[in-house]
């Protein structure tokens, strides 16, 4: 091997497991990708049978790495997994040095290919260490296998729980104060929704009444604070700049949506709470029979997207006027005007489609004069 065109690692770490051993060591994210292929699963007409093994790649998924990638914090502690082919590397198992030619025919990959795509162009790349799992010649037959139990035994994350976590960090993102404003409605006794939040996805000890979880309760507050995309950007301004909000003042954001990003900024989630709680007592005194009941779609996802969509509404009639967002007597009246609307319509009950239902009858019949 000519030495110029090797990339040589020491210090690999052998594994033994039934499948045979394999080898973990780690590489520069931009030497992974100048040895590194993938076959995506296609139709091939001459065989006339599916080969490869590998998702296509989504370039949006990429991109959210990428943006996350170039975070202060980014990490990727799990392993690129892939195969080496026979004929471009040397390993020793006396010296623990693998010896690999830079070929871009000589890594193909079996796990990874978003996160290992997502380093294409960046300096980063350079400075970046990932972990690898490298088998060694694994057949077509291992190579399906593994990336079939990688992507199918594995549990995901229940979205609550991820929200959960966020307590965990000092950077007040938007995801942070809106994971403490659920919890205060799941926690304050003068809350309406006390006990019926479930906070980690699921019936437990602060919500053996849960009706709603976390993550579906906290969907629709976020989406009046910030648009999604700009997540890291926030983030970063806000790890910069010593978690001060006031740095985030020049974001752009959509003033017709995004109705509550002043109040984040400003440190007013207090404000947030009080106004989202005087609309949900309201709703609650209205439709007082139907309330966190298992038998009505009102505090279920679908019922409280709808009316979570139609808060824009009030908001919007109030002209932002937090004198009359935060006093039941702005909301119950108009309310009362659709109280006897058939909300629990079985067209109403699924989902995104449900909830869109829902709210048409809801904007469709409500007066606010």
């Amino acid at each position: 091997m000519n030495s110029e065109n090797i990339l040589t690692i020491e210090n690999v770490i052998e594994i033994e497991q039934p499948i045979g051993t394999f080898l973990l060591a780690k590489v520069k994210a931009n030497e992974l990708l100048d040895i590194s292929f993938k076959e995506e699963r296609v139709y091939n007409k001459e065989l006339q049978d599916y080969v490869g093994n590998q998702r296509a790649i989504k370039e949006d998924k990429v991109k959210k790495i990428r943006n996350f990638i170039n975070t202060p914090d980014s990490t990727f502690p799990n392993t690129i997994i892939g195969t080496l082919v026979d004929e471009y590397y040397e390993y020793s198992s006396e010296t623990k040095i693998l010896k690999i030619y830079r070929n871009k025919s000589a890594f193909k990959i079996i796990d990874g290919q978003h996160r290992l795509a997502a380093f294409d162009g960046l300096l980063m790349a350079q400075k970046f260490d990932l972990l690898v799992t490298f088998f060694l010649n694994a057949d077509l037959n291992d190579q399906a296998y593994i990336f079939s139990v990688i992507n199918t035994t594995q549990s995901k994350l229940d979205p609550s729980l991820v929200h959960d976590l966020t307590e965990l960090s000092n950077i007040t993102t938007p995801e942070n104060i809106v994971h403490s404003i659920a919890k205060l409605f799941n926690k304050r006794v003068d809350s309406p929704w006390q006990g019926a939040i479930k906070m980690l996805g699921k019936k437990d000890y602060t919500s053996q009444n849960g009706i709603i979880s976390q993550y579906s309760f906290n969907k629709s507050i976020l989406n009046y604070i910030y648009d999604k995309k700009q997540t890291s950007e926030i983030r970063n301004i806000l790890i910069k700049n010593n978690n001060n909000r006031l740095c985030l003042k020049d974001i752009k954001y959509n003033q017709d949506k995004n109705i509550f990003w002043d109040f984040y900024v400003n440190s007013k989630e207090g404000l947030i709470y009080k106004i989202l709680n005087t609309y949900f007592c309201s709703i609650r005194d209205v439709f007082l029979n139907k309330w966190c009941s298992n038998n009505s779609i009102l505090c279920k996802t679908s019922g409280y997207d709808a009316f979570m969509k139609l808060f824009l509404d009030f908001y919007k009639n109030a002209n932002g006027d937090v004198s009359k967002l935060t006093n039941e007597n702005y909301y119950i009246p108009i309310l009362r005007t659709i109280e006897n609307l058939n909300i629990d319509d079985d067209a109403n009950k699924l989902g995104a489609a449900g909830a869109a239902k829902l709210y048409k009858l809801l904007i469709d019949n409500i007066n606010f004069n």
